[in-house]
């Protein structure tokens, strides 16, 4: 009467072992999204920020050489123009269709950079996109009198990228 005893035991401790391998590793791979995730959000912010101080050191040479007056025409220009080299996945002009995760693309229609994130489990879009957008903007918009803090990267609409376990809301 002992043949099956030990046979179901093996069989019962097989299972609990897979079983707790299986939770490890879904605990594990969530963790791992989780990182992948900030680390795209950190490099998105990066790019942003790398355009933010590109703008800014074009506004300053313009503001040295006296070209106070072209200061206006910033506005809507394509941020990348001011990078050294474009961002991993920079496409140029915004394609018809939907933007591949990952990507950064300019719309000349809306003079807006715009970027699709590969990882969004924690980023809450604005209503009705799936990317997200920034633009060149002027404090004025007829330009007129624009002092050098006016011209600036501003983000087209707010939008929250939560971080484990607070809550981080980007810049505009």
């Amino acid at each position: 009467m002992s043949g099956p005893a030990p046979r179901v035991r093996a069989l019962l401790k097989f299972s609990v072992a897979l079983t707790v391998i299986a939770i490890l590793w879904l605990v594990l791979f969530d963790r791992l999204q989780g990182i992948l995730e900030e680390s795209e959000r950190t490099m998105m912010a990066a790019t942003v920020s790398n355009m933010a101080s590109g703008l800014r050191l074009e506004v300053a040479a313009r503001m040295i050489r006296g070209e106070e007056a072209a200061l206006p025409a910033l506005a809507g220009r394509n941020p990348i123009d001011f990078l050294a080299t474009p961002p991993a996945g920079y496409r140029g002009d915004c394609p018809a269709g939907a933007l591949e995760p990952g990507s950064w693309c300019f719309d000349a229609a809306t003079h807006e950079i715009a970027y699709r994130p590969r990882r969004d489990r924690r980023l809450t879009y604005p209503a009705g996109r799936h990317e997200l957008r920034w633009r060149i903007a002027a404090a004025r918009p007829d330009g007129a009198g624009t002092p050098i803090g006016a011209i600036r990267l501003v983000s087209s609409a707010s939008f929250t990228w939560r971080s484990h376990p607070d809550e981080l809301v980007l810049p505009k």
